[in-house]
């Protein structure tokens, strides 16, 4: 059985039934038994971990793993009724909150904080291990400021746990600028990078390379918003432009100690491109691209249910084909000969042919890694997407048309249906997209079982993408930022190396290598064009058509949100602390716009 970070403690309960009265306690374990008591530490802080959002899966069977990436407009979930559809399209995000997106763990952060300072403590652990454990709460909790200054800028920094005898000055507690947020998160990488251990010695723990990766991330972030952001409320919010270099070369020292002494390497095992970066996400044996992971095991008690709802239909599962992916998304995937993907809108008038040998397989490897499109393999079997079928009628060789109809099989085919499983392209009027997510998809998950597969949280190809963002920006100091661009990250995926590197492309890449990931809706919002790129701005989908006798397919572009779009006017890039807490703390300041 796989390591797994889950609640190990058990605690033996008697409860006497001479004494109904007796006032000691016997389901509570005193603090000063568990910070003597390996176990019981190892306990506390693996509650820890898994109470930290380091990838969202909320929501009933998990459906909201795909919030993150349906708000960067990559794909989005499929019915209207799910957050990841409803909360993203039509719905304004105002004083009310941030909504599902919002994120305010400061009971996370409590725990932390007692943690660190009761450990501290200890008379009876070995110094190593106090050092080792205290670190991996800074690592929690630093990863916790970062998930929330990236949502509000400044927010209040406290690393004591205050007892019931607080004073309102203590509690009340205002918030800190954001560059305070962004320092305190690069000072705890860089103190506790040296206490923790290269190789975890459970899975899922913090390890040196991944609190320098936390700060390779959250570096270019902070570097991000002062090149392209405004300062706001005094330094609430903002940098003031000058500090972006310094955060820029920041990340990049640390992106650059994990590439050049780290034990890590681009995910290279198999020899097909395609299949290797299918595996890259599944593969748990020695995976030399993961940094930092999130461990499941359905044995143990602790999994997930992307595979239940992600799986295209008819291939198991009673929910499936959950999240359709925008014709957009597509196009961001370049030819393997280097022409662009994005073609002319006109060209998608149902008429114009496509050879699928060209438009889909000669296209980025990574786009037929991680996206099911019009008869990609799975499972040794076709998955399929188009609407209907044009062909040649053997009994009186009359060209016809079929339409929606799954169960009709073309006469003279191999099995060929007229059409694709309705929740692949016409359910429920126009929820399909005629594409869906593949990356993270598990095909040996059993039929009707939870995930057991892991998560990974940062990789390597991330930290080589932050060093190159970061390097363009310096002027590429080091004079190896083509190299890791083009050897490495676009050798691995089977593309040819870009000649001109220039910011858009660098943006470019980020969006293919990392699509899905949850990172391209907070890259829009760092780099400050989430306003372009998603406000009012229409998804669209592909309905296929299939040209039986020649195998081309038709393609038409239609409205892919049912005539919704998403909402992010410009105060969205810092979301509202909201009514609830300003009236909770009266030294909180509200971000503006709300």
């Amino acid at each position: 059985m796989k390591n797994i970070l889950l609640l190990t403690l058990v605690l033996s309960i008697v409860v006497s039934c001479e004494d109904p009265f007796a006032l000691t306690p016997t389901d509570i374990i005193s603090q000063n038994v568990v910070f003597e008591d390996e176990g019981l530490v190892d306990a506390f802080i693996n509650d820890m971990y898994n109470r930290v959002q380091f990838h969202m899966t909320s929501g009933g069977t998990n459906i909201n793993m795909g919030f993150i990436n349906s708000w960067g407009g990559e794909h989005r979930n499929f019915a209207p009724w799910q957050a990841a559809f409803g909360q993203v399209t039509n719905t304004p995000y105002d004083e009310g909150g941030a909504r599902l997106l919002d994120y305010w763990p400061y009971d996370n952060i409590r725990e932390a904080n007692v943690f660190i300072d009761k450990l501290a403590e200890s008379t009876t652990l070995n110094a190593d291990y106090v050092s080792t454990r205290s670190a991996e709460a800074r690592f929690i909790r630093a990863w916790e400021y970062f998930e929330m200054v990236k949502r509000f800028g400044g927010v209040p920094i406290v690393t004591e746990a205050l007892g019931p005898d607080a004073t309102e000055e203590q509690l009340f507690v205002p918030r800190n600028s954001e560059k305070e947020v962004y320092d305190f998160i690069g000072f705890e990488m860089d103190a506790i990078s040296v206490l923790l251990p290269d190789a975890a010695d459970v899975g899922g723990r913090a390890t040196k390379w991944a609190a320098l990766a936390l700060k390779s991330r959250a570096m270019l972030y902070a570097a991000s918003v002062a090149q392209h952001g405004t300062e706001q409320l005094g330094g609430l919010l903002g940098f003031p432009a000058s500090d972006a270099n310094n955060y820029y070369q920041q990340s990049l020292q640390a992106s650059k100690e994990i590439i050049e002494t780290g034990p890590f390497s681009l995910y290279r095992k198999n020899a097909d491109k395609v299949q290797n970066l299918i595996d890259l996400f599944l593969d748990e044996t020695d995976n030399s691209e993961s940094i930092f992971v999130e461990k499941y095991s359905f044995e143990a008690g602790k999994n997930h249910a992307f595979d239940v709802t992600g799986t295209p239909a008819g291939f198991g599962f009673s929910w499936n084909s959950n999240y359709p992916v925008y014709l957009e998304t597509m196009e961001k995937f370049d030819f393997i000969d280097g022409a662009s993907g994005k073609m002319d809108f006109s060209l998608y008038d149902g008429n114009t042919p496509f050879d699928p040998a060209r438009f889909f397989g000669e296209r980025d490897p990574r786009f037929r890694a991680w996206i099911f499109y019009p008869e990609t393999t799975f499972k040794g079997l076709p998955v399929y997407f188009h609407t209907n079928t044009v062909y040649t009628d053997p009994a009186d060789n009359q060209k016809k048309t079929t339409s929606k109809q799954s169960g009709f099989i073309i006469p003279g085919s191999d099995g060929f249906p007229g059409a694709c499983h309705p929740r692949h392209a016409y359910a429920g009027g126009n929820n399909p997209t005629g594409l869906l997510r593949r990356k993270h998809i598990n095909p040996t998950t059993a039929d009707g079982q939870r995930s057991s597969t892991d998560w990974v949280i940062i990789r390597l190809a991330e930290v080589m993408l932050n060093y190159v963002e970061a390097a363009f920006y310096l002027g590429d100091p080091n004079g190896d930022m083509a190299t890791i661009l083009n050897d490495e990250i676009r050798d691995r995926a089977g593309m040819p190396p870009i000649t001109d590197i220039t910011e858009d492309k660098i943006r470019q890449e980020r969006q293919v290598e990392l699509a899905f990931e949850e990172h391209v809706f907070w890259d829009l919002r760092r780099w400050r064009i989430a306003v372009e790129e998603l406000d009012n701005k229409i998804k669209h989908k592909s309905v296929w058509t299939k040209d039986f006798d020649t195998g081309n397919y038709f393609l038409t572009m239609e409205h892919g949100d049912k005539g919704r779009v998403r909402l992010h006017p410009e105060r969205n890039y810092y979301y509202a602390l909201g009514l609830g807490r300003i009236a909770d703390n009266p030294n909180l300041v509200e971000n503006p716009g709300y």
